[in-house]
């Protein structure tokens, strides 16, 4: 803790000035043409802190919400300007504390942020649509302080700190990220087209019931609405149950009518009827949750067979979309998974970044005895007819692309597992057999953001030594390179990571090897 730091719990910051860069919804064009700004950083509110940002690592997000404007759906639906400052990947040092949080917080202390949180019932981000980390201060309420920070260790460098946001993005899209039952309280359709004659031994306490077609005999002596068709229901509900022979058309508009949160659970015993419309961006986004089954008891769909949600041991997954930072991320789990796939299939579209998979990551598959081919997407169906002739165990999408969604739901094991990491604007469509999940066991799943247990769970593997960071690590630069750090994320010309030191605002952009807290020695104060 440095003397200035150790005078600043009355809430005074001391004449501070904030370094940073404001996004105001401009184009990305623009961005490469602005210029930081200086602005006095006034002390915390009694409830706030006021934390020093010793690192800030780009996160492709960063790029879509620029590029994405007021169509990311982060903003969609509100009316506001956008006005913030993006970067929420970061490395934190206490500065100033208020008065009402110093019996949880002293100047000086390193923490790490969640930075999905809770206001008032909505889900904000720091470094989205709430002000973030690239600047050299950043300004953390009750919210934030509550339950969205972590202490962390001294011994690590500020980048491994920063990137424990990312890896845990990827912990949680292999973890269980939907929901796993009905909803008791919840609102209900249940829908039943030819050959609906399936039971539920338990039925939830649902607060209100829409029926299509036939009543099943599960809801004899329950309140429920009779509707005659699906173009007069509007929803959302909670619980979609889809029963019998329905349609692609039935069943796509039956996700359309998924709350957030929302479970379409289906029971069905014919064939197919063909792809089903789906937008990509609800799974991501929306926490939906699809089990199905074919077996007369709905209640078999939420068997654990059913819910695998990681990785299958000893089988092939796919990181479709492996090139950029976070495909690089899931590639990396999955070859230090104690119990992961033996062989793991790497596809990317770009050359550079293809040798640069092969170069960092070939000796740690050697050294973990797994397979690790790296490939093109123009010779991706043929490695995969080769190293999975069955299909596909485990497939996780990390380029932002419907149709590579489509294409690898296509690939799968009739009983494997997607899961779409990308995000996507709300409205596009992907092509999926929406039916396998009942008649073969086929996964979707989706997820966005982490939890603080999904980074402590990191924090622990990178301190155990079975897992670090540093890999991903490719260049640095202080807060007057950003421009240049965010186009080379944009381009592609760097994998891998980069880590920006606001308080270095002169650094320019250097390639990054083995880097750790000794090279880092002097950039975060």
């Amino acid at each position: 803790m440095t003397p200035t730091e150790a005078s600043l719990t009355d809430g005074a910051t001391n004449g501070t000035i904030n370094r940073h860069w404001p996004h105001r919804g401009g184009s990305f064009e623009a961005l490469m043409t602005a210029e930081p700004e200086d602005a006095p950083m006034a002390g915390p509110l009694p409830d706030e802190v006021i934390a020093r940002v010793e690192a800030v690592s780009i996160c492709s997000s960063d790029i879509k919400v620029v590029r994405m404007g007021p169509n990311h759906p982060l903003f969609s639906g509100t009316h506001e300007a956008v006005d913030t400052v993006l970067g929420h990947e970061v490395c934190l040092r206490v500065h100033a504390v208020g008065e009402r949080q110093t019996e949880h917080f002293r100047p000086g202390q390193r923490l790490g942020l969640q930075p999905a949180i809770r206001m008032a019932g909505k889900r904000r981000i720091i470094g989205m649509d709430l002000p973030g980390g690239f600047a050299q201060y950043l300004r953390l309420g009750p919210e934030a302080l509550a339950d969205y920070v972590l202490d962390v260790p001294e011994a690590l460098s500020a980048a491994t700190i920063a990137l424990l946001e990312p890896y845990g993005c990827a912990e949680r899209a292999w973890r269980p990220n939907a929901r796993q039952h009905l909803k008791p309280g919840g609102t209900a359709l249940i829908v039943s087209g030819p050959n609906a004659d399936f039971d539920l031994a338990e039925v939830p306490d649902w607060s209100a019931v829409t029926v299509v077609g036939e009543s099943p005999a599960f809801l004899e002596g329950r309140p429920a609405t009779r509707v005659n068709d699906l173009a007069h229901i509007d929803g959302p509900f909670d619980d979609i149950l889809a029963l019998g022979d329905l349609t692609a058309a039935q069943l796509s508009r039956l996700c359309e009518l998924l709350a957030t949160g929302g479970l379409l659970l289906q029971g069905r015993r014919s064939p197919s009827p063909g792809p089903v419309a789906l937008d990509p961006a609800r799974v991501h986004y929306d926490h939906l949750s699809f089990l199905g089954t074919s077996e007369r008891d709905l209640s078999a769909a939420f068997a654990p067979a059913r819910q695998r949600f990681d990785a299958r041991p000893g089988g092939v997954a796919l990181v479709h979309g492996a090139g950029g930072a976070m495909g690089r991320i899931h590639v990396h789990r999955l070859l230090q998974l104690e119990d992961g796939p033996a062989t793991i299939i790497a596809s990317s579209r770009k050359g550079q970044r293809l040798s640069d998979l092969e170069r960092d990551f070939a000796p740690l598959a050697r050294s973990a005895g797994r397979n690790l081919v790296v490939v093109g997407n123009d010779g991706l169906a043929q490695a995969i007819a080769e190293y999975a002739p069955r299909g596909l165990d485990d497939v996780v999408v990390v380029a932002p692309d419907p149709a590579a969604v489509s294409d690898a739901a296509g690939w799968l094991a009739p009983d494997g597992l997607l899961a779409v990491f990308a995000g996507f604007p709300y409205g596009q469509r992907l092509e999926i057999d929406l039916a396998a999940v009942a008649l073969t066991g086929l996964r979707l799943t989706g997820s966005t953001g982490c939890s603080v247990a999904d980074m402590r769970d990191v924090l622990a593997r990178v301190e155990s030594g079975s897992l670090d960071l540093s890999a991903n690590i490719a260049a640095v630069a202080g807060l007057d390179a950003l421009p240049q750090a965010l186009k080379s994320v944009a381009d592609g010309t760097v994998s891998g990571k980069i880590v920006i030191y606001p308080q270095r605002r002169d650094m320019p952009l250097t390639p990054a090897t083995g880097w750790n807290a000794a090279k880092e020695a002097g950039l975060t104060g």
